[in-house]
């Protein structure tokens, strides 16, 4: 069973549409939410490139999205860059009915 005292609740999944990022804040910081599939995904919303916060407003390609800035690209699964460098924090979500929670802390 997992631990929800360390996830938020951030939206519903009624709010979300399929392959539109959204930009909630999850204890201060910027995170990027995905709707994939049915699956939702969180990522940091900043960019490693550049520090801006707007892989929200980015262009999905399966589980890719491009940072609309300056191209770099992420895996949303992982979180890692597969164009340009680096990676942006994982978020664990968890659905339960229609509410949308993300873990406090990103994975490692």
């Amino acid at each position: 069973m997992t631990d929800m005292s360390a996830f938020v609740r951030v939206t519903r999944m009624s709010e979300l549409r399929e392959g539109k990022g959204r930009k909630v804040t999850v204890h201060g910081l910027d995170v990027s939410l995905w709707l994939v599939g049915g699956t939702v995904y969180a990522v940091g919303n900043v960019c490693a490139h550049n520090h801006v916060s707007a892989l929200h407003e980015g262009v999905l390609e399966g589980l890719t999205v491009t940072c609309p800035m300056h191209g770099w690209r992420y895996a949303l699964d992982t979180g890692l860059a597969v164009e340009g460098n680096g990676r942006v924090p994982k978020f664990v979500v968890v659905v339960q009915g229609d509410e949308v929670m993300v873990s406090t802390q990103p994975l490692v």
